[in-house]
């Protein structure tokens, strides 16, 4: 319908890891059924385990990776210490036996075009944390929170950002009140 609750459909597709299909009107739900089978259809690996061997890697987000479908690969981002050097293991389940993947770290080289990393990672770690303050306030979270929102620059429940026009558009000193509509659910 029009008046879907996003925020608890998106919540729920978060915390399960999976994500989120949105209808607002019946025309759609014909592709967003193929869509969502096309998504589900194909699994590939399961019960994933990552190690960082030699690695010095911390704060992963996230900490259990989901299951691994033909549409959606493993994204995790995270931190480390020191040199780039060890390996990244990954274990799963296939359909037919056990997958192991070894990815050998000193031969990648730190690149300066991966700079926006730094604030992907720190939008989910935010987010995380979002998720276990919403269960239970607490102010080291929020202050981590907060923190975290001013270091990488980015807009929290704790943080905003404030615009200044320096320039007097209303010089007669005269208000206009305009009324914004607002789409409403049918």
């Amino acid at each position: 319908g029009s008046s879907v609750n996003r925020y608890i459909i998106e919540g729920m597709a978060h915390v399960g890891m999976g994500e989120p299909f949105i209808l607002t009107n019946p025309g759609e739900a014909g592709k967003s059924a193929r869509k969502f089978s096309n998504y589900i259809g194909s699994p590939v690996l399961t019960n994933i385990k990552m190690n960082y061997p030699g690695f010095n890697a911390y704060d992963i987000v996230p900490q259990n990776v989901p299951d691994v479908l033909a549409e959606r690969p493993i994204i995790v981002i995270g931190k480390y210490k020191g040199k780039a050097s060890g390996n990244i293991e990954l274990n799963g389940l296939t359909g037919k036996e056990n997958y192991n993947k070894s990815i050998n770290l000193s031969l990648s080289k730190p690149s300066e075009k991966n700079a926006a990393l730094k604030y992907l990672w720190a939008r989910q770690r935010i987010r995380l944390l979002d998720d276990y303050n919403n269960i239970r306030n607490n102010q080291e979270l929020v202050n981590e929170i907060t923190q975290m929102g001013l270091k990488y620059n980015l807009l929290t429940n704790y943080t905003s950002f404030v615009a200044v026009d320096s320039e007097i558009r209303n010089t007669g000193g005269n208000v206009t009140l305009v009324k914004q509509p607002l789409p409403l659910p049918q």
